[in-house]
């Protein structure tokens, strides 16, 4: 190996006629030789580790290593900023002769100039001729005649003088120099002759090929890559990639991990080479091992993400802290990032992810966003309100490097601490700013939320309805599918709809991926695809809740109760505010007098009051009841975690029990900082004015009336508030909107016309009216539904029984329903039967129908069917039987029977 590597190399030549102006076509391959066992060069390091150690140098002694890695090292600094490290590069040059045997005037007059002319100061230099008094010295080694040449071709330093550099370069190339044989190939290849060069392009680049690689020695791995590097740009010699990787990889096994991670990078491209994942990984990891970050950070992502070898989030770790030890502040971004997915469900996790978040922000230059990702991690841990002395600096100085998000993010939390104009007016221009700078989609939801419902200029509809359009086009804005499009959402193939499911689930939305794998099931999709899905959703935390919650609303819809208890699930995750309270509030309403019923409920609810739900502390409060002691009330119990991280109907909770008029008033500010600007928050605030502040009852009823969209039973609701308080114009209003959810077919809308026009003690009284719409309302009703339209007629005025029973055959519509398997209609027949009975074959048939009824489901008619077998109405006197079907009606529910059941008990034990 001491001898001429090019002794031991391969070189062609394709034929050709002088003057074409094509690279030269020359084949260069690597020698097939014996590698040495450890390495043979010094190979470069990162341009930021030779500055990092130079910076750091004292000056007083060159370091103790090879002195072509301190020339080389010089002569980058000098390219890099010559300026900037003008004292290092001159100092380098006056210690130069205390390593390097030789270093003379004329060396230090070379350096000097290289240094001026890469300052800029050509004209000093031409002014001073100190490149002519290096001509006149002359006796140059062939690098320094080139370096000559070169100033003459261009002018630089020293008047141009072209042919007299020529000549300068042809002694250079005779000399060996690699760069004067290879400009002269490539000058006399686009037709130029030059006097005293007389070698074909083709040779003269095989012979500055073979000076390139020259002899073994410490230099070696640099002129080798350089060599691939012709090959790869192709300016000289025809580009053949594939050659290229040959010659990186001949430099990478003498030891250079530069050109190691040249051939892993050529690999993972795969643009110019075709890919070989053996040859990757294999230079990827001596990049890697011999310090190369680029090699080391690839390594680390490899292993985070399980491409190419076994996942290892250890390894990844490993890699990316080598990475930080060596400096870099990627390798602490790729860790905060590899913490991204599993902070949310592992403590320690958290708690590393917050520890790398500080380190990375306390370091010179930090990224924005990190600022804005501590501030998030200081806000869930210790609360909204709580976090925000320590939280606002960081989103300021995130907002001050210019963090979109950050800036999102401060927009919130101003305005959770003042709703004054000023802050208004900021937060707006920084939500207007992460829109239309930066397209942050989330910004419009928010931006809207501020018109509608926080600014308390507002409500601006016109502005609210600008962004509700913008965000609906964007395709984010949350779509309200009806139980039955969700069902038939594969057979519907509407392309528009699906696209923007798969979007918003793209986007992360939890709601939305549960939704798109419905949708995926329901549409036969490979198990490839769903298992993407599938995978997609385990790491958004709340998407499997989502999933047991929509499948529990299309269970509740669709009236199958049983199911939708059984749809009830409590994850590993732990159950989202909205999933929690529909399933607890369901428990309530329908299994109140189950102990396990109750028991799941208060499971499900804790959580989320020690999260901060005011609603699952008010429904705590329903479970626990009026009797519990104040002081061990779930008020009392959650009031200290509501005013650290509260939600809006946490703030209005502890605005109720506030102790004074001015922490009330704060408390509701901050209850209307906080909102989600839905129907829900809306109405609550409506209800907390009309007891607290009437005066700002009608500004909430109104932006609730505009969310409702026109949905009757939302209508329906609004107009209850509006009758609550109880003036003629608000009543009047309640009417209208009543009439507009009659006409959207709302069933309770016809029942407060009704009530409000059958009313005898009110001044719109109207027996006619009452009659009219009642009967409308049962016209319209499906024969199922008739029966229980038709019970409220008991309870009306004898006028409008009368007015209604001339128009509609109250007695036919119920047996034809009770034909037709409506168990309320079996009841009522059977009870008109009895009330009206002639002879025992009435009574008889009251019986039949009152028994089809109970075995139907329906409670009051298990109650009458026990009292029958008790007392023989119909049938021959049971006990047994009376005592099974109260107690079958006392657990279905009905009052009655279980007063009955309650008293038998106690007589029994008396």
């Amino acid at each position: 190996m001491a001898k001429s590597l090019l002794m031991a190399g391969v070189m062609t030549m394709a034929a050709g006629a002088p003057g074409r102006t094509a690279a030269i076509d020359v084949r260069f391959a690597p020698p097939d030789v014996e590698l040495p066992k450890s390495a043979a060069c010094t190979p470069r390091v990162r341009d930021e580790d030779m500055i990092a150690e130079w910076t750091a140098w004292d000056k007083k002694a060159l370091p103790k290593r090879a002195t072509f890695g301190i020339t080389r090292d010089m002569n980058r600094m000098r390219d890099l900023d010559a300026r900037r490290f003008e004292p290092i590069i001159t100092r380098i040059q006056e210690l130069m002769p205390t390593v390097k045997k030789g270093y003379d005037q004329t060396d230090a007059m070379f350096d000097t100039v290289k240094l001026m002319l890469a300052k800029g100061e050509a004209d000093t230099v031409r002014a001073d001729g100190l490149v002519k008094k290096l001509l006149d010295i002359g006796g140059h080694p062939a690098g320094s005649l080139n370096t000559l040449a070169d100033y003459l071709i261009a002018g630089e330093g020293i008047d141009q003088d072209r042919s007299a550099g020529l000549k300068l370069k042809v002694q250079a190339a005779y000399g060996g120099n690699a760069d004067a044989i290879l400009d002269l190939a490539r000058i006399t290849e686009d037709g130029e002759s030059v006097d005293g060069w007389e070698i074909e392009p083709e040779l003269a680049v095989n012979m500055a090929f073979g000076s390139l690689v020259g002899v073994m020695d410490e230099g070696i791995c640099d002129r080798i890559s350089r060599l691939a590097r012709e090959y790869d740009d192709g300016e000289v010699v025809v580009n053949d990639p594939d050659l290229s990787q040959a010659w990186y990889r001949f430099a990478a096994d003498l030891g250079d991990t530069a050109a190691a991670w040249e051939v892993a990078e050529l690999n993972l491209l795969s643009e110019k080479v075709i890919k070989d994942n053996d040859v990757l990984l294999k230079y990827l990891k001596k990049a890697a091992d011999g310090g190369n970050m680029a090699a080391i950070l690839e390594m680390g992502r490899l292993y985070a993400e399980g491409a190419l070898v076994g996942q290892d989030k250890e390894k990844a770790f490993a890699y990316f802290k080598q990475a930080e030890a060596a400096g870099n502040q990627a390798g602490l971004i790729k860790q905060v990032q590899l913490l991204e997915q599993t902070k949310d469900t592992s403590p320690a996790d958290a708690a590393a992810y917050e520890d790398l978040l500080r380190r990375l922000i306390a370091r010179d230059d930090p990224p924005p966003w990190a600022l804005t990702r501590l501030a998030r991690v200081i806000q869930a841990r210790d609360g909204l309100w709580k976090s925000s002395p320590e939280v606002k600096p960081l989103l300021e100085e995130a907002v001050k490097r210019g963090d979109i998000e950050g800036g999102i993010d401060l927009a919130e939390l101003l305005m959770r601490e003042d709703l004054s104009p000023r802050t208004i007016a900021r937060s707006t221009d920084l939500l207007s700013g992460a829109i239309h700078i930066n397209g942050e989609i989330n910004a419009i939801a928010k931006l809207q939320r501020v018109y509608l419902c926080v600014d308390p200029a507002g409500p601006d509809l016109a502005a609210a309805d600008y962004w509700s359009n913008v965000e609906a086009g964007a395709g984010n804005k949350t779509l309200d599918l009806a139980p039955e499009q969700i069902d038939q959402l594969p057979a519907l193939k509407d392309p528009m709809v699906i696209a923007a499911i798969q979007t918003q689930a793209l986007y992360g939305r939890a709601s939305a991926l549960a939704l798109y794998q419905r949708y995926l099931k329901g549409a036969g999709y490979s198990d490839q695809v769903l298992r993407f899905w599938a995978e997609r959703a385990e790491v958004r935390r709340g998407a499997t809740v989502e999933a047991a919650l929509l499948e529990f609303k299309q269970n509740l819809e669709k009236g199958r109760i049983n199911d939708a208890k059984r749809s009830i699930q409590m994850t590993g995750e732990g159950m989202t505010v909205d999933a929690g309270l529909s399933f607890a509030r369901f428990l309530v309403n329908n299994y109140a007098t189950d102990p396990e019923s109750v028991a799941l409920a208060k499971e499900i609810l804790h959580p989320l009051a020690e999260s901060g739900s005011g609603r699952a502390v008010r429904l705590l409060e329903e479970l626990e009841g009026p009797g519990t002691d104040p002081s061990s009330s779930p008020l009392a119990r959650f009031s200290e975690v509501m005013r650290d991280r509260g939600d809006m109907s946490a703030q209005l909770l502890l605005a109720e029990n506030a102790a004074s008029e001015e922490d009330q008033l704060r408390l509701y500010h901050q209850a209307i900082s906080t909102q989600r600007c839905d129907y829900d928050d809306t109405m609550s605030l409506a209800e907390f004015a009309i007891r607290h502040l009437k005066q700002d009852a009608q500004r909430w009823l109104s932006i609730a009336e505009h969310i409702s969209g026109g949905d009757a039973w939302r209508q329906v609701k609004i107009a209850d508030v509006y009758m609550a308080l109880n003036s003629p114009d608000m009543q009047q209003h309640a009417i209208e909107l009543y009439q507009e959810a009659r006409v959207g077919g709302e069933p309770a809308a016809f029942y407060r016309l009704v009530k409000h026009y059958a009313d005898d003690t009110g001044e719109s009284y109207d027996p006619q009216m009452a009659s009219d719409i009642f009967v409308d309302l049962v016209q319209r009703s499906d024969l199922q539904e008739v029966p229980e339209k038709l019970l409220m007629l008991a309870n009306m005025k004898p006028e409008i029984q009368r007015q209604v029973t001339q128009r509609i055959d109250v007695r036919g519509l119920y047996q034809k329903s009770a034909e037709g398997g409506q168990p309320i209609a079996m009841r009522e027949v059977a009870k008109l039967l009895r009330d009206d009975a002639k002879d025992s074959k009435t009574i008889l048939a009251a019986f039949t129908w009152l028994k089809k009824a109970a075995e139907a489901g329906d409670a009051e008619a298990m109650f009458l069917l026990s009292q029958s077998y008790a007392y023989g109405l119909g049938t021959r006197p049971a006990l047994d039987a009376a005592q099974a079907w109260m107690a079958k009606a006392a657990e279905a529910g009905y009052p009655a029977a279980a007063q009955v059941l309650k008293l038998n008990n106690a007589g029994t034990e008396g």
